[in-house]
């Protein structure tokens, strides 16, 4: 990942560019663990969103000097998004309706239709990556409309519904943190298979711990 030649400022954002995503994704792993909304709880989540937004800072001037690779700019977009938007649930009361929220909202509909034009440039050249840009592109789409729909609510949420959604923004942002990690090992021949197969394995897992916290609300 570090071998190459690079310019003066490249390396030491490289190495902590990746050093961020070890870290954020060590402690997304250990979070799924551990008892949920205790002092340790927050402290490692604070540390993980610092590591993400990190992640996220560091891929816009690597991906300006160096050899752009457009789809890990836009999952760095997205692994951003995921986790800052979970980060408002979790602290956020009321259900994170405020300005912030919503350029938040504005922020990932956009990265979705970055997806999309990925997707179409891809396909006229009969890339096979076209599949992936489609798959983040509607995820990306169907968490916009998401929170478009929450700002018209104006009841405070069921705290189980919030938990729940700061638990899956949070879920899914470790998916693509370690679909950052994944591609950069290519473990299977076929590339966009590279790319969704954390998608692929991490859903699952996001529809048992929700159903697990929505269990809650009529226990």
């Amino acid at each position: 990942m570090i071998n190459g030649d690079y310019l003066a400022i490249e390396r030491p954002l490289l190495y902590l560019h990746i050093l961020a995503g070890f870290i954020s994704l060590a402690i997304a792993y250990i979070l799924l663990f551990i008892k949920k909304g205790n002092k340790r709880h927050k402290k490692l989540g604070m540390i993980y969103v610092y590591g993400m937004t990190t992640i996220f800072l560091t891929a816009i001037p690597l991906s300006l000097l160096g050899e752009f690779n457009p789809f890990l700019f836009v999952i760095a977009i997205f692994s951003f998004y995921l986790a800052f938007s979970g980060y408002r649930q979790g602290r956020d009361r009321n259900g994170a309706r405020e300005q912030i929220d919503k350029v938040l909202g504005v922020f990932i509909t956009a990265t979705s239709i970055l997806f999309y034009s990925m997707a179409v440039s891809l396909y006229l050249i009969e890339d096979s990556m076209w599949i992936t840009s489609v798959v983040f592109g509607s995820i990306a789409l169907g968490m916009g409309i998401n929170d478009f729909r929450r700002m018209k609510i104006d009841e405070r949420p069921d705290f189980y519904d919030r938990t729940n959604l700061h638990l899956n923004l949070m879920l899914a942002g470790t998916i693509a943190t370690t679909t950052a990690f994944i591609v950069t090992l290519n473990p299977f021949s076929i590339d966009w298979l590279n790319w969704v197969a954390p998608t692929i394995v991490g859903t699952p897992i996001i529809i048992y711990f929700s159903r697990r916290e929505l269990a809650k609300k009529v226990t």
